[in-house]
């Protein structure tokens, strides 16, 4: 006769209990069960498996009084770990975090994404090995996995590329890494995860909080009390196909003028190539001016100024309190964010742009790595999903 309905009703609630325990609401048995509305016995039972898991440690309190000392329950950020990956059209950085959101390991690479969703994905499970290895750590102990992409126009114009567009959906994609891992699995794009990190960590009061991203293309996240905000079908903060006036480049999009055609790194790389300077990517611009080549400095300025202009209307139509400031192109010294100012100051409503705070990203290059973490392990702790993880495992 088979025991699952038994165990079901052993666990239930068991992930109340570790969010409880987690956020430091309820840390013992007698806190837990006045919380919870259930008989000490039955929290006992749940908080039981949550130590066997290795979730939840036991440690003994100083007795009050007379009474004996009781055992003070404290969530285990150690007992899994979390696969997070940040993808950008030329490089990809790959980690692993604990449970708690701390990063434990990391590596990079070079991608291409014009090759499909398919094979990046191959590329991605092999940094995930690396980082597995690295750390000491097996597939048993991967509680879930993140990752974040590139928006999706550049995604589905990549060069080289030749995948529909449906296949770079982040249902797509999340179907190719289900195939390897059977836990909870987070896909969105980087720019957001990142400015999800930057908002919750470093500016939680802010109300509406920018991440602009400026590397190979430039993209926007956006964050609306504490909440990614993708829009009606994902794209929001896509800035980078705004058209810039007086700019006849053509963009990948078809469009000619765009922002990303005048003003990304990738532009940049390619007019200062055109020019004779040895460069062909975001990085290599950005190392350019911060070793004061001239007209790498005026190129990066240029390109703030431009960017800032394009970034006034969302200031315009949004009031944040933050822009976040990220990628190849921030690396390069003040230049960008000082033409960032220009333009933003000289195109938005002064009462708009009085009010908001431009900044660096303060994660730097962890920062979409964070925010991917950050969205999977609540996933991963969610307490309807720990409920059910528990019986295959009691």
């Amino acid at each position: 006769m088979s025991t699952l309905p038994d165990l079901v009703g052993r666990t239930s609630r068991a992930g109340e209990a570790l969010s409880l325990i987690r956020s430091g609401s309820a840390t013992t048995i007698a806190e837990l069960s006045a919380a919870m509305g259930l008989a000490r016995s039955t929290v006992s039972e749940r908080v039981d498996l949550l130590v066997g898991r290795g979730l939840v440690s036991a440690e003994l309190a100083p007795a009050q009084g007379r009474g004996r000392p009781a055992s003070v329950f404290r969530f285990d950020p150690t007992a899994r770990v979390a696969l997070v990956a940040q993808v950008g059209m030329s490089g990809m950085r790959v980690g692993v975090t604990d449970l708690s959101g701390t990063i434990l390991h990391t590596v990079t690479a070079d991608v291409a994404v014009g090759q499909g969703p398919r094979a990046l994905v191959e590329e991605v499970q092999t940094a995930f090995e690396q980082c597995l290895a690295a750390t000491g750590r097996t597939h048993d102990d991967v509680a879930g996995v993140g990752v974040g992409l590139p928006g999706r126009i550049e995604l589905d114009t990549a060069p080289g590329g030749t995948a529909p567009p449906a296949a770079w959906s982040p249902y797509g994609v999340r179907a190719i890494l289900a195939e390897a891992w059977d836990v909870p699995i987070g896909v969105d794009r980087a720019v957001s995860l990142l400015a999800s990190a930057e908002q919750r960590s470093f500016h939680p009061g802010a109300t509406v909080l920018l991440g602009l991203k400026v590397g190979t293309v430039v993209e926007c996240g956006v964050v609306v009390d504490g909440r990614s905000v993708g829009g009606g079908s994902g794209i929001a903060g896509e800035i980078g196909h705004t058209a810039v006036a007086g700019a006849e480049a053509p963009c990948v999009c078809g469009n000619v003028g765009c922002l990303n055609a005048v003003a990304s790194g990738g532009a940049l790389a390619r007019d200062l190539a055109a020019a004779g300077h040895p460069v062909a990517s975001a990085r290599e611009v950005a190392a350019l001016a911060a070793g004061g080549d001239v007209d790498a400095t005026h190129a990066v300025r240029e390109a703030g100024r431009r960017i800032g202009g394009v970034l006034a209307g969302a200031v315009n139509l949004l009031n944040p309190d933050v822009v976040v400031v990220w990628g190849y192109l921030a690396d390069g010294g003040d230049h960008l964010v000082a033409g960032l100012r220009e333009g933003l100051y000289r195109a938005a409503v002064p009462a708009a742009s009085r009010h908001v705070r431009l900044e660096a990203a303060r994660y730097g290059d962890d920062a979409a790595l964070k925010g991917a973490a950050t969205a999977v392990i609540e996933l991963a702790l969610d307490p309807a999903h720990v409920d059910t993880l528990l019986p295959r495992e009691a």
